[in-house]
């Protein structure tokens, strides 16, 4: 699943982060803010309540009853400073550098700048590594690495109260309790994965199971949520959606998984995931969206194509890097994706 879940998250940014209104006229920009919108500020905000997902289920997954230990506990800890400080920090202070650099080299060269190294500088280092940050994608790693701090207290809750510690995460769901750091679906979806990880419960056979009737809600609740995208409702109606669209696509990778080649295809791409999640933002689809932008304009027909490609031009260039980057520089590479 990780391959086709980094793509939904490129299509999420591809579009920016500002939702637009959507009304139910059916002319040809409404019917393109639409169709946007439903993908890029809706359906794909389900990967990352499947990361946050993944990431609760496996911290526990592999441990064994009676083997809780503050052992365990500092073990874990210390992976996830290689797996996940470690190259926030690196991405972020790239990130820095590497804007500083642009902007410098613009102004030399007397082009346009916007300025991005300024307002960088002003946001302060506090902004880079936790308001932001810097690299904006990796808030998903400062949220994972909050909540693995606190993991070890959840697990001994579960043990103990399996059933109250899902309702109480249900309740915490269904509340109006909307933090910002971590996000709502940090807080909800990386412990409903430990918990189903504590459990050794299989999400595959539950998504099988109601393969049907969680596509038909996906059907119905995707376009509504989408029609009242910017409205006081959207939120209650995503943590609607979240549900039933996680189902859906976990039963859509299912299903292209049950071939040989295409499921040999997703594994072997499944290692470019780290890196296209922390670079993708780093220019290169800002740089791409800009370029379409000049060349074949912002109309309608435009739009559609820009929409649809860019996307797909910035995961190509982002693989080719990562294998460009493999072939000269494994093991700092390596380092920089948290020894993936």
């Amino acid at each position: 699943m990780r391959f086709p879940l980094i793509v939904l998250v490129v299509y999420a940014h591809s579009l920016g982060f500002g939702n637009i209104d959507v009304t139910a006229y059916s002319t040809g920009w409404n019917v393109y803010h639409f169709f946007s919108e439903m993908i890029s500020h809706n359906f794909t905000k389900l990967a990352v309540c499947w990361f946050y997902t993944i990431s609760g289920y496996f911290f526990f997954y592999s441990l064994k009853e009676g083997c809780f230990s503050a052992k365990w506990v500092i073990g874990k800890w210390k992976k996830r400073i290689r797996s996940l400080l470690i190259p926030y920090l690196i991405w972020n202070i790239l990130f820095v550098l590497l804007t500083l650099l642009k902007d410098w080299a613009l102004t030399k060269a007397g082009l346009y700048v916007r300025d991005d190294a300024r307002w960088l500088l002003d946001s302060g280092i506090s902004y880079w590594f936790w308001g932001g940050p810097a690299d904006f994608p990796l808030y998903f790693m400062r949220d994972l690495m909050i909540l693995s701090l606190f993991a070890p207290l959840w697990y001994l809750f579960v043990r103990k109260c399996k059933w109250l510690s899902l309702a109480l995460l249900v309740i915490m769901y269904v509340s109006p309790f909307c933090p910002s750091i971590p996000t709502m679906r940090a807080m909800f979806f990386f412990p409903l994965g430990a918990w189903l990880g504590i459990w050794k419960i299989n999400m595959l056979a539950i998504c099988r199971s109601v393969k049907i009737p969680a596509a038909l809600c996906t059907v119905i609740l995707l376009p509504i949520a989408t029609y009242y995208n910017s409205s006081d409702y959207h939120e209650w109606l995503l943590r609607a959606l979240y549900p039933f669209a996680m189902i859906s696509f976990m039963n859509i990778c299912d299903k292209l998984a049950s071939n040989e080649k295409r499921c040999e295809w997703l594994v072997s791409m499944s290692g470019t995931v780290f890196f296209i999640f922390a670079v993708h933002e780093l220019f290169i689809l800002g740089w791409t969206k800009g370029l379409f932008l000049r060349l074949i304009g912002n109309g309608l027909a435009a739009s559609y194509v820009s929409y649809i490609c860019v996307p797909i031009i910035v995961l190509t260039v982002c693989v080719l890097l990562y294998k460009l980057a493999s072939r000269i520089m494994p093991k700092t590479l390596a380092f920089m994706c948290g020894g993936r």
